[in-house]
């Protein structure tokens, strides 16, 4: 891997960003975009997604690019974000499993990594550590109502993923327990107090701000973290910067969510507005497609941090804390995938009947 010294300004720049593409294989013109720009990191989507060799072969593509290792992400959480669902049989969400305790939740953790492990994935954009509040657009992929519980099923499942060496980026800080928008379409605003925040939504990423090495920020709105005006906490120069980097000291890398969403094109997509996200504390933007704005956004930035001594400081701390994150990255070529894929299979289908015995065997017993 190529050390920071060595790095040209605009090499520094590509590694801010995260992208995601259109189709099984990216196109001509995506792949020019790819060479321009040069990502840190690549999202791979049920859209990108057709049979394992298919997916291993893409993922071995980007593995590396220009001496550079890559970060290659997906979510996949189990249930209905379950994004290698066309490739193994169907996991239950982590959010079901927790609910029937520790041991699924390994399970379900140890299925998920294998499945990463076996598509040529290292990084999972999971788990999240929302709390489960009533009403929530996201309860089902939740943990738990309990800060300290979802901290401590977090641990466990973190702790499987990273047996296989996947790397874990926890989302969505400070919390969206609270949120009944869906930020895909439109800026949830979160109507909790300081203190609420504080001592229940936070408390969560707190818990694990040393074991992380990843948080991905929130597109939500919260008017309690000092943010009057309508903007997301992944815009938010007191929530990224001020909050989460400052007073509560994490040193690991912080992303966006997609900055594609409904909840920050609703606020206007434009170049300044990337330039904005790292100028807020971002160290890397995610796009979940290779919109023409990428490359406005990409020249935009490498404009402002020619033009700000303060600005290529903080590029250069952002690209240390990526290579670092990166230097975690251990590839092993998978063999024998069709076995492999049968095996997690039966892994699958043994956890399933474990979880249908349990909740029958919960429905049925006597209420004393």
């Amino acid at each position: 891997m190529k050390d920071i010294r060595r790095l040209t300004l605009e090499e520094k720049v590509g590694q801010l960003f995260f992208l995601g593409f259109q189709g099984l294989a990216p196109d001509t013109e995506t792949l020019s975009l790819i060479e321009r720009i040069r990502p840190g990191g690549f999202l791979f989507l049920q859209r990108n997604i057709d049979s394992l060799d298919q997916v291993y072969s893409l993922t071995r593509h980007f593995q590396e690019f220009k001496g550079m290792p890559n970060l290659l992400a997906i979510d996949h959480e189990g249930g209905r974000v379950d994004r290698l669902k066309h490739i193994f049989a169907p996991i239950p969400s982590v959010g079901e499993l927790a609910e029937l305790g520790t041991a699924p939740l390994r399970a379900g953790a140890r299925i998920i990594a294998a499945e990463l492990e076996a598509a040529g994935l290292n990084l999972n954009f999971a788990p999240v550590l929302d709390l489960r509040n009533a009403g929530a657009i996201g309860a089902d992929r939740t943990l738990s109502s309990s800060p300290v519980e979802v901290a401590r099923l977090a641990v466990a499942f973190i702790d499987e993923l990273s047996k296989k060496n996947i790397i874990a980026c926890v989302k969505h800080f400070p919390g969206m327990g609270s949120a009944s928008v869906d930020p895909h379409f439109a800026l949830p605003r979160i109507d909790r107090l300081k203190r609420q925040l504080q001592q229940e939504d936070i408390l969560p990423f707190l818990n694990l701000i040393d074991d992380v090495p990843m948080i991905m920020l929130s597109h939500g709105h919260y008017p309690g973290l000092g943010d009057e005006k309508p903007v997301p906490a992944s815009l938010s120069l007191k929530v990224a910067d001020g909050l989460l980097r400052k007073k509560l000291g994490f040193q690991g890398v912080i992303i966006t969510a997609d900055l594609t969403m409904g909840a920050i094109s609703s606020i206007g997509l434009t170049p300044e507005l990337f330039v904005r996200a790292f100028e807020a504390g971002n160290d890397m933007l995610l796009f979940s497609q290779t919109t023409p704005l990428v490359e406005k956004g990409f020249k935009a930035i490498l404009s402002s941090v020619r033009g700000s001594e303060v600005l290529r400081a903080r590029l250069d701390e952002s690209v240390s804390r990526i290579l670092t994150l990166k230097s975690r990255i251990k590839y092993t070529p998978v063999r024998y995938r069709a076995h492999l894929k049968t095996r997690i299979n039966r892994q699958i289908e043994k956890l399933r009947s474990a979880t249908i015995q349990t909740v029958e065997a919960e429905e049925t017993s006597p209420v004393l």
